[in-house]
């Protein structure tokens, strides 16, 4: 019960993080407003614990892997991926 609870937390956390990335994408907030790096922020604190608690809702059978936790792995792992390569490609290559 606690195990899969802890999955659907990581889910969650992935799902608010994926869509506050979109959002600030899409409509970019003004210069020095409080949200502006809110993106940043959330894929620096919560992939990392999204991903301890995905890993951590895997059941003791390694066989039985439920969806929930493969896509919350999946999802942080990309985050955190795409964090990387935005601070390194972004800023070396584009300027961004």
């Amino acid at each position: 019960m606690v195990r899969s609870a802890m999955a659907y937390l990581s889910l969650a956390l992935f799902i608010v993080t994926s869509v506050t990335l979109v959002y600030s994408f899409l409509f970019p907030f003004e210069a020095g407003h409080p949200l502006q790096g809110s993106w940043f922020f959330l894929i620096m604190i919560t992939s990392p614990i999204g991903l301890l608690l995905a890993l951590t809702g895997l059941p003791k059978e390694p066989k039985k892997a439920p969806m929930v936790v493969v896509w919350a792995s999946i999802g942080h792992g990309l985050l955190m991926l795409f964090l990387v390569l935005y601070m390194t490609l972004g800023y070396l290559i584009f300027g961004v």
